[in-house]
């Protein structure tokens, strides 16, 4: 049986068919109607997709509705059964999806609050590092009270700070990236202006007056990688915040690099923790790794680890609870044995230049002790290697070099070493063998020409009922780079090894139909991710 599908815009888009030839496909099986009238008919097409996996838009334009300007993260408001809120970055406005339909206007404008990501200072090529970025509601948004309706965001602040100590910038006026709060009614209406939430860092965003380039274009330090993703969570009696944050440097094509991910004094390149008081303000938790190092005389610290110069910089960040990342784009939590309590933490975390580095998922656990030990901090690694140390050779190239943050900061320069970071100082130290491999990692697939790419941006683990069981807590994950979803097996998950995407074929699981960037399991059980160019639903249908 043959049937002309040119008028049907939905299946010329999936399978790729010729609106103008009007092409033939022919039946493989015909599927049963869904509620909604569609027919969905399984057919031959020009490569394999797995079989039951449907894709579509979910941002129809309602009323008055413009398109969605850059979307970047996207979070799902408690107590309703599909409303979504997606942060746009260029217009630094935050804007609901009601049921897949794109209202008109904004739940939230902060561009009066944070930078323009096409102003001049910024790279047009970096475009998308800084701004409106994360975002995430209170766990307790829907209690009955009404007193949590809060949204949390991430941002770049319109105005530049001066960073009065910083260990590789000392005194540099830089941007600064901050977490705000908006109140609003449980129907989503403003209830006040934004603010900088109480108990927010201030994250080191990039220096504003980079060094003008030299023979080699780029500047080392620029601004990159400065964005950050937000979830929240509630562990049955506490509310917590979770922010992930990128190195900031752009290492150039020679690989230099700061050493921030790897100082705990320090945000860039972490993931912190805080939680969520009963105002709806930002506090260190009692169990975090840190805390038995915060006072002016901490404890005695790890062997090798560098002692700064006077007591007040030798302190680690107590929201500091994982490091050594380079651009942990997004986060996912995953579920543990008590519903609606996740015991990890997946890092997405976007490799190197070129094909110098790895695309790597990074397990951080959410079980501290009662008493905080500041050895439940982890380090994984970046830029001392990348990939899995324990192969022979974790970044096919050579490994990044050592910049010297007082130098220069561009490239070529005078302050770099001559050896590589593999074995540069952390604070606080950690022998090489001892940095944390990741769970999930792949090389940049050269993609024709030794052109290498890769950019792991989202991840979910599946729950619930709505996908077949067999998919039952596996981890999909996206690829900006490759418009790919991949899908890995629960049981390869908590194997103790290490586990590597062995081919573009195995990451190409699934051909998304847009470049991903941020991914959630929906209350209905369906998978949702943003692109560029909008808002899409994952499903399966029998």
């Amino acid at each position: 049986t043959t049937a002309n599908f040119s008028t049907y815009s939905a299946v010329n888009n999936r399978w790729r068919i010729s609106t103008a030839s009007g092409s033939l496909l022919e039946f493989k099986e015909a599927g049963r109607g869904l509620s909604d009238g569609t027919l969905l008919i399984a057919c031959s097409n020009y490569e394999e997709q797995p079989v039951g996996i449907f894709e579509e838009p979910w941002d129809t334009l309602g009323a008055g509705a413009s398109a969605l300007a850059n979307p970047n993260h996207l979070a799902f408001v408690p107590g309703r059964s599909n409303t979504i809120l997606v942060t746009e970055l260029y217009t630094r406005k935050v804007r609901r999806i009601e049921n897949g339909t794109l209202e008109s206007g904004h739940v939230s404008d902060l561009s009066g609050l944070l930078r323009n990501t096409n102003d001049p200072l910024n790279d047009p090529v970096l475009a998308l590092q800084d701004g409106l970025m994360g975002i995430t509601c209170h766990p307790e948004y829907d209690d009955p009270s009404g007193d949590n309706c809060f949204i949390y965001v991430y941002g770049t602040c319109e105005d530049p700070e001066t960073f009065t100590y910083d260990p590789y910038r000392s005194g540099t006026e830089a941007l600064v990236n901050k977490i705000f709060r908006v109140a609003v009614n449980p129907e989503l209406t403003p209830t006040g202006t934004p603010i900088v939430v109480p108990g927010s860092p201030s994250v080191y965003a990039g220096n504003t007056t980079p060094t003008p380039a030299g023979p080699e274009p780029t500047p080392i330090e620029r601004i990159d990688h400065s964005g950050g993703c937000l979830r929240a969570y509630n562990d049955g009696s506490k509310n917590y915040l979770l922010l992930s944050t990128g190195c900031v440097d752009h290492e150039c094509d020679n690989g230099l690099m700061s050493c921030r991910p790897q100082d705990a004094r320090v945000y860039p390149g972490k993931l912190l923790r805080y939680e969520i008081d009963s105002n709806g303000d930002l506090a260190i938790p009692s169990d975090n790794p840190f805390i038995p190092w915060l006072t002016a005389t901490p404890m005695e610290l790890p062997e090798g680890t560098p002692i700064p110069p006077t007591p007040d910089n030798r302190l680690p960040e107590g929201a500091v609870i994982a490091s050594g990342f380079r651009n942990p784009y997004t986060i996912a939590l995953r579920p543990g044995p008590t519903p609606g309590v996740p015991n990890e933490v997946w890092v997405c975390n976007v490799g190197g230049v070129s094909n110098r580095g790895f695309e790597e998922i990074d397990r951080v656990s959410l079980a501290f002790s009662p008493t905080p030990n500041p050895n439940q901090h982890k380090n994984y690694g970046f830029p001392r290697v990348e990939g899995n140390s324990a192969e022979p050779t974790p970044y096919p190239d050579t490994g990044y070099q050592m910049y010297d943050g007082d130098s220069c900061g561009s490239c070529p320069n005078t302050g770099c070493t001559g050896g590589d970071l593999s074995e540069c100082a952390s604070f606080p130290f950690v022998e090489f063998e001892d940095l944390e491999p990741p769970s999930v990692y792949y090389e940049r697939f050269d993609q024709g020409g030794s052109n290498y790419g890769g950019s792991v941006v989202g991840a979910a683990f599946i729950a619930g009922s709505q996908f077949p069981s067999s998919y039952l807590g596996d981890l999909f994950f996206l690829d900006f780079v490759h418009s790919s979803l991949t899908r890995i097996d629960k049981n390869t998950l908590d194997t103790a090894t290490p586990y590597r995407v062995g081919d573009l074929d195995e990451l190409k699981w699934w051909e998304t139909e847009n470049q991903g960037r941020d991914m959630l399991q929906g209350p209905d059980g369906w998978l949702y991710y943003i692109s560029g160019s909008g808002l899409n639903r994952i499903r399966f249908v029998e």
